[in-house]
């Protein structure tokens, strides 16, 4: 009898011992180290009444380190699922759509989250980055355009006009933009590729 209730015991006692906020803060200090399962394992050793919008949305962040993208786009929508109106689940959500390469549902996160929040910087500017690997070059410039409309430094996204720009034949804008980004940061990448492109 005593040997059948040590297992119980044991649960009941680890179940004391690792309160909700000690298996936060488990996480992550194990996270900050880079143990992203062990980060994750700790969040799942909290009981399934505590799998509220922080679980859901820590849990799609470990899982996106851990490249287990379908299984954060799922944790990211449970998150969006317990707090609608929720800006930085929708922004992490299209994180693991895009490496999916779900282009279509990545376009349609973004346009949920600029719903919510039109002037936010991620959802803008993945939305371009969203459409550009769509084939809507068209649609992509006008996205990049206006996000420098605001951060006219962003590298990134002068980059990507440039290469939208590139696509749809606008040679001489392309490489305008290309040299804009090469003027302040002369070894990237992208914008080196983009300018041998247009030559």
């Amino acid at each position: 009898m005593i040997t059948a209730l040590l297992p119980l015991m044991l649960a009941a006692l680890s179940a004391h011992a690792a309160s909700p906020p000690d298996l936060y803060q488990a996480s992550y200090e194990l996270e900050s180290a880079q143990d992203y399962q062990g980060s994750l394992a700790r969040l799942e050793q909290l009981p399934s009444t505590q799998h509220d919008y922080v679980f859901h949305l820590r849990s799609a962040w470990l899982l996106y380190l851990l490249a287990r993208y379908d299984a954060s786009a799922a944790a990211y929508a449970a998150a969006v699922q317990a707090e609608p109106t929720s800006v930085e689940a929708r922004q992490g959500l299209v994180l693991p759509l895009m490496a999916l390469e779900r282009w279509d549902e990545a376009r349609q996160a973004c346009e949920a989250l600029l719903a919510l929040a039109p002037d936010d910087y991620r959802g803008r500017s993945r939305l371009a980055w969203v459409l550009y690997n769509s084939g809507r070059y068209e649609d992509a410039a006008k996205r990049y355009a206006d996000v420098l409309v605001h951060y006219p430094s962003d590298v990134e996204m002068r980059a990507g006009l440039g290469w939208s720009l590139l696509k749809l034949g606008r040679v001489t804008e392309a490489q305008a933009e290309f040299a804009r980004v090469l003027r302040f940061a002369p070894s990237h990448v992208s914008a080196k590729e983009g300018m041998e492109a247009s030559r």
